[in-house]
């Protein structure tokens, strides 16, 4: 089952909104998170959402003498994730704001620390991210359910979970992830739609340009299992994880955004130039 995510717009500009950033620095990690309605769009379907999880032991009686006691050290994990929604006029913001909701709710119940992403729990972490889509599929369906204009609409995921130097990217849709270290750039994740299928069975670019917002995979508001992708990463020290709509990728190339975030700027003001950008080069999309 294919969706196509690119609704009929106003092809006049609008006035830009300004662009506002969220900034988080913690001991180890910068994080800029933004997100604006593009200058074309009258709404916007875009959501992101950053989760620190905080782990620490106190002890608070004891018969051993407590200097003796190491209880460990304050320890803490991140949820990044992006959610690009699907529907044009059947709320696609109420699928992408449904699916975030969906997992930030969900944390609590599902999320561990056995959830470290290392390579020995491949098969726990598949079953848990497995949970995650199962409630987030379930919770559009209610929605529709609910208010059956809202039959249609679907959304993205591209998330990204880290604990340390580890990390496991989780990915529906074509909402993407890069991974920049040193002065090069890398898509983590492999986009779901029909244009990527037709060229990996060969057909040239012209040919498939026209498919390149045709979904393959979404959450969506059908009684259907969506199957999702997931890579795990080893972070260095300096590497930089970008996750984005493709209301940035399609605007800003590749290239182009390896050389912003190669600049010597702030994680704040990196961010703001990745959507001034991609409003400068047309801003037809959510960003």
């Amino acid at each position: 089952m294919a969706f196509d995510d690119q609704d009929t717009v106003d092809e006049r500009p609008t006035a830009a909104d300004p662009i506002e950033v969220d900034l988080i620095e913690a001991t180890d990690v910068e994080i800029a998170a933004a997100t604006h309605r593009g200058n074309v769009r009258e709404r916007n379907e875009d959501q992101f959402v950053v989760v620190r999880r905080m782990r620490s032991g106190e002890v608070v009686a004891t018969s051993v003498a407590k200097e003796k006691l190491k209880p460990g050290q304050e320890q803490q994990s991140w949820l990044l994730a992006v959610a690009d929604g699907v529907g044009g006029n059947v709320s696609g913001e109420i699928a992408s704001a449904t699916a975030i909701q969906s997992i930030v709710n969900l944390g609590p119940h599902l999320s561990s620390w056995v959830m470290q992403p290392s390579r020995e729990l491949q098969e726990d972490h598949h079953s848990r991210v497995e949970l995650y889509a199962h409630a987030i599929q379930r919770e559009l369906q209610h929605e529709a359910e609910a208010d059956p204009g809202l039959k249609g609409m679907a959304t993205t995921i591209t998330a990204v979970y880290f604990y340390g130097s580890d990390a496991m990217v989780v990915n529906v849709g074509d909402s993407r992830c890069y991974l920049a270290r040193e002065n090069s750039i890398h898509q983590v994740t492999r986009d779901h739609t029909l244009a990527r299928d037709l060229e990996d069975a060969g057909l040239p670019p012209q040919a498939i340009r026209r498919y390149q917002h045709v979904l393959t995979r979404c959450f969506n508001t059908r009684s259907e299992e969506v199957t999702f992708d997931i890579f795990r990463l080893h972070l260095n020290p300096n590497d930089q994880l970008l996750l984005c709509s493709d209301g940035l990728s399609d605007m800003v190339s590749d290239d182009e955004i390896q050389r912003i975030l190669a600049c010597d700027a702030s994680v704040k003001d990196t961010c703001e130039q990745l959507v001034t950008e991609a409003l400068a080069n047309g801003g037809r999309d959510n960003i």
